[in-house]
């Protein structure tokens, strides 16, 4: 079911654009990234950018993504400088984006033309989004290797020290998908990203990759995360012409024969709510969970509109139970607060947490749960919730109350946490 249009959103500047891909910032924000982005509502003209970035407070999915700011300020700027149409490639787009502690890499493809990748490579920051760093020279795969299926990227944290990555062919969408882990500390060095494939009767890393999808899989866009306790891939499906999600408990799983969902297609039959006539796309955001599943999918045209990104609601189920309760022990806390013992916190997704985002993280688990009557709603509920409902004097006795409790129990002095 389509939710609305994310784009245009004229007030940064942008016009015609696609991708859209929704990733949580070190802010708790969330960001979206963009490819080829243009100022009018159509495809080319003045403006071209890309990757571009906005940003989001929107948590309430079910209203609908609004984004409240852009990198670059009042007009959305493309993120590092260089000119399209160079005598060395045309563009570079967005695949995905992962946090690592404060820091963001992004992987993007570098193409000459539609659909020619001349490579791909990592560019990371430490600013939340502002400023670019390119990765280095062993940030960058040539678009002919693994035989053309390491061009698009995705990629997850594992919740073990691992990213896993999950890469296939470039823009002519006809490759299957290959596994890859990676150290999360070793994002920006190729040597580290090993593969996972079959080979002398059983499946094991280090083997050659092989692929992972159904024999005839033809894939574009892919978005690879772990949700609840299950792995979910979405994906452009384009030999079947849809948006194709797969679940299963373990990244290592049987990806044949996982849970599959087919929430967007294209036309043919019957119209209906779930009908994109040119889609492609499909990334999850970070704030699905299974009872409330969202992914932005992209139209485009050749010429004029539509050229968007949109938010669509998918129904899909877990291919294994589900965890409900991922926030961390009071144990975890106390051991933070020791200078003597330090450990790495991880939030639900994997992501390295400092000490305050950890505490962070606790409360506003349990002020989900809290349940507090005629907690305050923004008219346009276009602001982050979690800061209006934070403002009430109730929920900050409650949160005070919350902090005892856990320091008690950690065996923290409470009145030198609170100072």
């Amino acid at each position: 079911m389509k939710i609305r249009d994310l784009t245009p959103v004229p007030q940064f500047g942008v016009g015609g654009t696609d991708l859209g891909i929704p990733v949580r910032m070190p802010t708790g924000e969330i960001g979206f990234f963009f490819g080829d982005t243009f100022a009018e509502n159509r495809v080319g003209g003045p403006g071209w950018r890309s990757p571009v970035l906005l940003y989001s407070h929107t948590h309430d999915l079910d209203d609908g993504v609004r984004f409240h700011r852009a990198a670059g300020g009042s007009t959305a700027k493309q993120l590092w400088d260089y000119p399209h149409n160079n005598p060395e490639f045309s563009t570079v787009l967005p695949t995905d984006a992962i946090v690592i502690g404060t820091r963001i890499y992004l992987h993007v493809l570098v193409v000459r033309g539609l659909p020619d990748t001349r490579w791909t490579e990592i560019q990371y920051s430490d600013d939340n989004g502002e400023t670019w760093t390119h990765g280095g020279p062993k940030a960058r795969w040539e678009g002919w290797e693994f035989g053309g299926h390491r061009r698009m990227l995705t990629w997850e944290h594992g919740g073990d020290g691992f990213v896993y990555v999950m890469t296939t062919g470039g823009l002519e969408r006809d490759k299957n998908v290959l596994l890859f882990r990676c150290p999360e500390d070793q994002l920006l060095n190729r040597d580290f990203y090993e593969p996972w494939g079959f080979s002398n009767g059983a499946w094991a890393w280090g083997n050659p990759p092989t692929p992972i999808l159904p024999v005839g899989s033809k894939v574009g866009e892919l978005c690879l995360r772990r949700m609840q306790n299950n792995w979910v891939l979405s994906y452009f499906n384009e030999a079947e012409y849809n948006i194709t999600i797969r679940v299963v408990g373990q990244i290592t799983d049987n990806w044949h024969t996982a849970p599959t969902f087919r929430p967007v297609r294209g036309p043919s039959g019957n119209g209906g709510p779930d009908v994109v006539t040119r889609l492609y796309g499909g990334y999850v955001h970070p704030d699905s969970t299974f009872d409330n599943f969202h992914i932005i999918v992209s139209e485009w045209a050749e010429s004029g509109w539509p050229y968007r990104a949109m938010q669509f609601r998918a129904q899909v189920q877990p291919a294994v139970p589900i965890e409900e309760d991922e926030h961390m022990s009071a144990r975890e806390v106390a051991a933070a607060f020791r200078d003597d013992h330090p450990v790495t916190l991880y939030d639900g997704s994997g992501r390295k947490l400092d000490l305050r985002e950890a505490i962070a993280e606790i409360l506003w688990k349990e002020v989900t749960n809290l349940g507090l009557e005629g907690r305050p709603v923004p008219a346009d509920r276009q602001d982050d919730q979690f800061g209006h409902i934070l403002s009430t004097h109730a929920l900050a006795e409650q949160n005070n109350k919350l902090l005892r409790a856990l320091c008690e129990k950690a065996g923290i002095d409470v009145d030198q946490v609170l100072g």
